[in-house]
């Protein structure tokens, strides 16, 4: 039954309910609100976004659809598992594409962009200074989208956004402190070759980023991770897309 804070069947606020939470899930995904293996479970999504049934399966469709989630034949809909050969290639494919991201980035972004990456980058020690951690991946992603960003490609930016859709859950095996230290220097060498136009530096970081990430995810990918559930914050997330 159609629950009732979504007006009535067949109206606009149905497609409106899948949008938002559609939105909802892609953000959650990225910023690693779920676990590789993760079972998800139609109802308590529901409960969660405040809508029926039905727009969950919608977006649960789509995402299966871009290989953000797994339509598992006995455990219903998962987060894809963290197995060694699917890490390895999208680690591969990760640097390729951001990494020529990070590259068009350097000739096409404002100074006050660059200032705006820094004020990130500073946000993101003081969360590893502080070991206040909760916000790293947050941070972390708004960090990397606003360098893609400038590099002013729609297109590729679609398609950075549907890997990070596969790449965050596996981000959320990395919270340790050192970790994420490691991030950061390389984050810093972005900023440096950003400012001084240097786009194989900034290539060469962002890639250094990435494949250290990767390396570490891979020694962890064994060890259980605890299911987390998504975040009060996401529950009603703004606007109806990103």
């Amino acid at each position: 039954m159609l629950d009732r804070r979504e007006g009535p069947a067949g109206g606009g606020s149905q497609e409106t309910a899948h949008a938002r939470v559609h939105a909802g899930l892609k953000e959650a995904l990225m910023n690693g609100d779920f676990v590789p293996g993760q079972r998800l479970v139609v109802r308590q999504i529901a409960e969660q976004f405040r809508t029926s049934a039905m727009p969950v399966r919608e977006a649960f469709r789509q995402l299966v659809s871009d290989e953000a989630l797994f339509d598992h034949p006995n455990r219903g809909v998962i987060v894809p598992e963290a197995t060694v050969a699917r890490i390895s290639e999208l680690v591969r494919v990760r640097c390729s594409v951001e990494g020529t991201a990070a590259e068009w980035a350097t000739s096409t972004i404002s100074p006050e962009e660059i200032d705006e990456l820094a004020d990130i980058n500073e946000r993101l020690h003081r969360c590893v200074n502080g070991h206040a951690l909760a916000d790293y991946l947050t941070l972390n992603r708004r960090f990397h989208f606003m360098l893609y960003g400038a590099a002013r490609s729609p297109m590729l930016q679609q398609i950075i956004e549907k890997l990070w859709l596969r790449a965050g859950p596996l981000l959320n095996i990395v919270r340790t402190d050192a970790a994420y230290v490691f991030g950061l220097i390389h984050h810093d060498e972005m900023i440096d070759g950003l400012r001084r136009g240097d786009s194989q530096a900034v290539r060469r970081a962002l890639v250094a980023d990435l494949s250290e990430a990767a390396d570490i995810i891979l020694r962890a990918a064994a060890a259980p991770v605890a299911p987390r559930p998504v975040s009060p914050r996401r529950r009603a997330p703004r606007g109806t897309g990103r």
